[in-house]
């Protein structure tokens, strides 16, 4: 988000201007992600099969 503040405004509504673009933000739970992916594969012996392909 980009918030325009000029020279001639005051300081108060600069503070508004900054306290509603903050105000806005969603805060997101990031912990209902973790772990919900299960792949078939073990993660290390994959990317060791990916790296020999590339030699």
């Amino acid at each position: 988000m980009v918030v325009k503040i000029t020279k001639k405004e005051s300081s108060k509504k600069r503070e508004d201007k900054i306290r509603k673009a903050s105000a806005k933000s969603k805060k997101i739970d990031w912990d209902k992600y973790f772990g919900k992916i299960d792949f078939p594969v073990n993660a290390i012996t994959y990317q060791q099969k990916m790296r020999d392909e590339w030699q």
